[in-house]
């Protein structure tokens, strides 16, 4: 679709001006954490909508590539952190490799086993993670000699990470493997007929979306700069499934969506007390009501209604219609 690149680029522009809008420090800092709760709801998107997995265990690999990039810290540059969070995630994932020829609920409880094992080594082995105490004073990243400690610096280091994982992502899934998912999750049956290793493809998806996972992680470790075990606990895991849930299970942008209301959300409503958790789990219910297209469907939706019919033809597809 010809308008889409530059649709991307306008959103990519105004979330970069977005630090110059809102030079409040605090919201700079939640916009970080937004910023890396989409790329792990990108990590959720590829399996749960590209290869119909639900996975339950996103929020183990995250705190993997957390607990490794916070390891890491002292004395290994910053990206080499990163990238070591999100390969130590990785390799973890091939734990899996023996429960991928489940179906289902089954493999979800399997995954949901695995996120409680690893929240229970992160909670009692102290010499490894620091125990319930958790690992403190992790340092500020730097880059070639430059500090990214403030939170304007870190936030656009954020943005050009997700902004790097879409494009990777929106790749893969475009490609042949990308298909080879789409046609597993529809009929496995059909699938294997067609010549596709369910098992190894399932392999795959899990191992990528566990490095992006675990990419997230490092990034959340120089974030917060403090780690405790109860920040990646199942409930994290399940928190990254609404995530996909509400956005748009079959959309990049849509997961996007859904993990910004679901970061951002709760801080406006922080003014409603006590009240503020009923109203966000009022509105997860109504917008994981809309179906699997999510509430990015909706909007999709409002937009071919209410915009004006030559501003919808722009988005169409190249050969089309003559504007």
């Amino acid at each position: 679709m010809r308008g889409v690149p530059i649709a991307r680029l306008v959103l990519l522009l105004i979330l970069a001006a977005l630090p110059l809008l809102q030079s409040n420090a605090y919201w700079v800092h939640v916009f970080s954490l937004a910023l890396i709760s989409v790329i792990l709801a990108f990590s959720q998107q590829l399996l749960v909508g590209s290869a119909g997995i639900v996975s339950l265990g996103q929020g183990a690999f995250f705190g993997i590539g957390a607990y490794c990039a916070g390891s890491l810290s002292v004395g290994a540059p910053f990206l080499l952190a990163i990238a070591a969070g999100g390969l130590l995630a990785g390799i973890s994932s091939l734990l899996l490799i023996p429960i991928v020829r489940l179906k289902g609920s089954s493999l979800a409880v399997a995954t949901l086993g695995f996120a409680i094992i690893v929240h229970l080594v992160m909670l009692n082995e102290d010499w490894l993670t620091g125990g319930s105490i958790g690992m403190m004073d992790i340092p500020a990243p730097t880059l070639f000699g430059l500090s990214l400690g403030g939170e304007t610096r870190f936030y656009y280091v954020c943005l050009i990470a997700a902004a790097g994982v879409f494009l990777a992502l929106d790749r893969i899934t475009h490609s042949r493997f990308g298909r080879a998912l789409t046609a597993m999750s529809q009929d496995e049956e059909a699938a294997r007929a067609s010549g596709i290793s369910i098992s190894l493809y399932k392999s795959k998806c899990f191992l990528i979306a566990a490095i992006v996972s675990g990419i997230a992680g490092g990034l959340y470790a120089y974030h917060s700069r403090y780690l405790n075990p109860n920040d990646f606990d199942f409930q994290k895991s399940i928190d990254i499934l609404i995530m996909v849930v509400i956005g748009g299970i079959r959309s990049l942008p849509g997961a996007a969506l859904g993990a910004a209301i679901v970061v951002l959300i709760p801080e406006l409503l922080r003014a409603s007390g006590e009240f503020r958790l009923l109203l966000f789990g009022v509105m997860v219910i109504v917008l994981a009501g809309t179906g699997s297209r999510g509430l990015s469907g909706i909007l999709v939706d409002l937009f071919r209604r209410f915009s004006p019919p030559r501003l919808w033809l722009v988005f169409q597809k190249p050969g089309a219609v003559r504007l």
